[in-house]
């Protein structure tokens, strides 16, 4: 049977197959994928709601009453500062101009 089919028309047929199969997969796997993310969606919140309601009793256990949120901390905003002044450099006398310098070793000029 493979001898009746070329190499290159098996291998489309392989493709095809593969490619049915994937695009039968595909909604059944993101279907699945909301199914959990849902699921664990509602645990985390039943957890949660769980331990909002042990806290008193956790905390009356450990002989601790509940802790007060403290205030958030605002930092108070940095005042302007002016830019740095640029400091002229002095040249020394008899220095090379340096872009001349630097045609010349690049052979430029």
């Amino acid at each position: 049977m493979k001898a009746d089919i070329s190499l290159a028309e098996r291998r489309r047929i392989e493709r095809d197959k593969w490619a049915e199969i994937r695009a039968m997969l595909a909604p059944r796997h993101f279907a699945t994928m909301r199914e959990q993310m849902a699921i664990d969606a509602t645990l985390a919140r039943l957890e949660r709601e769980a331990l909002l309601e042990a806290a008193p009793a956790i905390y009356a256990a450990m002989g601790r009453t509940a802790v007060p949120v403290p205030a958030p901390v605002v930092m108070p905003e940095p005042e302007p500062v002016a830019p740095p002044v640029p400091v002229p450099v002095a040249a020394r006398p008899g220095a090379p101009d340096l872009p001349f310098d630097l045609r010349y070793h690049l052979g430029l000029r």
